[in-house]
């Protein structure tokens, strides 16, 4: 009965550890959250102005609109840089994989991405190891300029971006984006006279594609760090509960098997006396 009664308190002392860690956990996550959804909003503005640009400059006929399934394509995926988030990393890399083709390049930003996709082998795009949580916007025009250069040599047909999107502090969903070839959007706006381009709107566009793609991929991992941030924290939150309820539950275990072993005790002594 000893024995049983310090092995509870052992474990009691265990889980106890661990609730202090994943409140920690839980409170970093909360402090971070502030500023990268200021980040967030920020990027997301001028992804929106982007693609109203952009809404008015593709053509179907653009050379960045043809599709060219023939030739291997381009994932960028954005995942996090540590564990302990619940479902965030899996989501994406199943998000991924449904569509990832054999030749398939594939451009990780985080290092939960670098390493699955190092460890199964796919093809690298060669730009280094970036952190999803301290990625800028410098980092990403070096990887739109990669991408352009790929694209215009005919190397790789299609560029998707794979990322979390932020929904609210308890829900964040994992999807997939097309960069290019560029979708056409049909125009819900009238206008009397449009813009008129210098020399043409086929070159202004290619002078741009390199700002769209790195708007794109900076508004993207902004958004899915602030993505994991929440998710970080509501999963720790779930811990910390359920590590509450564990101490509760063993503590009673605990008094339990120490009440028996008095009993014991008390039971044995009366034996003792009366013999």
């Amino acid at each position: 009965m000893g024995a049983n009664t310090k092995a509870l308190k052992a474990r009691i002392r265990s889980v106890d550890s661990t609730m202090h860690i994943t409140k920690a956990m839980e409170l970093v996550a909360s402090s971070k959250m502030k500023r990268a959804r200021a980040r967030m909003d920020g990027a997301s503005f001028y992804r929106e102005i982007l693609a109203e640009a952009f809404a008015d400059l593709a053509t179907p006929e653009s050379a960045y609109a043809k599709v060219r399934e023939d030739l291997p394509a381009l994932w960028i995926v954005i995942a996090g840089d540590r564990g302990l988030a619940g479902g965030y990393n899996s989501n994406i890399f199943k998000a991924v994989v449904q569509n990832l083709r054999e030749g398939d390049f594939v451009l990780p930003i985080g290092r939960r991405a670098a390493d699955y996709y190092a460890r199964r082998g796919y093809a690298s795009f060669g730009i280094g190891e970036i952190s999803a949580e301290t990625v800028t916007s410098a980092e990403c025009a070096k990887i739109a300029q990669a991408v352009k250069d790929r694209f215009d040599r005919g190397e790789i047909g299609a560029v998707h971006i794979a990322s979390t999107k932020f929904v609210s502090m308890l829900s964040q969903e994992a999807g997939v984006q097309q960069l290019l070839p560029l979708e056409m959007q049909e125009r819900t706006e009238t206008v009397a006279v449009r813009p008129v381009y210098e020399p043409d709107a086929e070159t202004v566009l290619s002078a741009i594609i390199p700002e769209y793609i790195a708007g794109t991929v900076y508004a993207a991992a902004v958004e899915s760090f602030a993505a994991e941030l929440a998710a970080r924290r509501f999963a720790m939150d779930t811990a910390t509960k359920n590590a509450v309820g564990m101490i509760d539950s063993l503590t009673l275990q605990y008094n339990r098997a120490r009440q028996s072993a008095i009993t014991q005790e008390i039971t044995e002594i009366v034996a003792g006396a009366q013999a």
